[in-house]
């Protein structure tokens, strides 16, 4: 394909230097900018390569992805460009590999999920997860042997960690998102999409949300909040086999979750609807159903709405269950908001 300018280069490098112009000023006018791109490729038979920077570009992309704009076209657009993705880029982008790890572990090459024949390659994919659990970027490979092989002598442990390579790297077909250097590997944030990734990019204002008392708050985004609430469907590999390498990420995921719930439930009450503030602490109580400061929280919500008697049968679902679980009663809060909706039930 030719790359000098045409009309059609020139039409598609304006709209595109529009849509930049528009973008975070009026979402309106630069999506429609994208629309009028997108429209105008699909109705081409031969496509222009812009003469706007590749990484401006990609962000676009992304951006008409999310917003649901022509998604085969852009998508074609993006091998076409040969464009990467911004780091944190939405589950939308083509990734040539995508991991969910958050209540399931399910594995997709070019949006199919992984499948395969005869024996199950498990240790392949325990490999996979214990990269994640220990960050993913610049792992040494030692840990990696350690974790995996706890029991093997260190002979041994070189041989089976190259052969066990060798099979996940063939599970994930010819896009190579695995490199070794230095005795370290990575899993390339460009080619694949990690859930778990993604959650903590988007929740990073929450994490630091919560803090003591006196100091200043982090601003907090309603909307990437509730994108990482969607995205959180359960624990790390919760539906595996419990691990040891896999419980301090698990750990950590969990605490940042609860962050998550408790600031934008926070925010939703601090902005009186409590109604929407009750949905999130539900969300979390579906996720974590042992988690009592979000039936705490709950609790308030429906009496600040005055019902008192719901509140008193989530206060009935907490007990029994941490009675059930963990054998420990509420706590003194909990108590205190009982008697509260007690005084006040009809």
């Amino acid at each position: 394909m030719s790359r000098n300018p045409s009309n059609a280069q020139v039409q598609i490098d304006d709209l595109l230097e529009r849509a930049v112009a528009q973008a975070g000023v009026h979402a309106e006018a630069a999506r429609g900018c994208l629309h009028e791109v997108f429209a105008e490729l699909a109705r081409g038979s031969v496509w222009p390569v812009p003469s706007i920077a590749k990484p401006v570009l990609a962000r676009l992309c992304a951006e008409a992805l999310d917003a649901g704009i022509e998604p085969p076209v852009v998508r074609r657009f993006i091998a076409h460009c040969e464009l990467a993705p911004e780091p944190g880029a939405s589950l939308n982008w083509p990734w040539p590999v995508r991991v969910h790890t958050l209540g399931r572990f399910a594995v997709f090459c070019d949006d199919k999920p992984l499948t395969f024949t005869g024996k199950s390659p498990r240790k392949a994919l325990e490999l996979l997860q214990a990269l994640i659990a220990h960050g993913g970027r610049e792992v040494r490979t030692t840990v990696l042997m350690q974790s995996l092989w706890p029991e093997e002598s260190s002979s041994n442990l070189r041989n089976l960690f190259d052969n066990t390579l060798h099979r996940l790297r063939k599970l994930l077909g010819p896009q190579e998102v695995l490199h070794v250097h230095n005795a370290k590997l990575t899993l390339d944030a460009s080619r694949c999409w990690v859930d778990a990734w993604a959650f903590n990019r988007l929740t990073a204002p929450c994490a630091a949300a919560l803090v003591e008392p006196g100091h200043e708050r982090a601003p907090v985004s309603e909307a990437e909040a509730r994108a990482a609430l969607r995205l959180y469907s359960g624990h790390f590999l919760q539906s595996e086999s419990e691990e040891p390498w896999s419980l301090p990420y698990r750990d950590r995921l969990r605490n940042r979750f609860h962050r998550l719930v408790r600031v934008l439930g926070e925010h939703l009450e601090q902005a009186g609807d409590w109604e929407g503030a009750a949905e999130i602490y539900e969300r979390g109580l579906e996720v974590d159903n042992l988690a009592e400061v979000f039936y705490q929280h709950l609790m308030a919500c429906h009496q600040r709405m005055g019902e008192h008697a719901e509140a008193l049968r989530v206060y009935r679902r907490c007990r029994e269950l941490l009675s059930i679980v963990l054998g420990v009663a509420p706590s003194p809060r909990t108590e205190s908001l009982r008697r509260v909706s007690l005084s006040m039930a009809p």
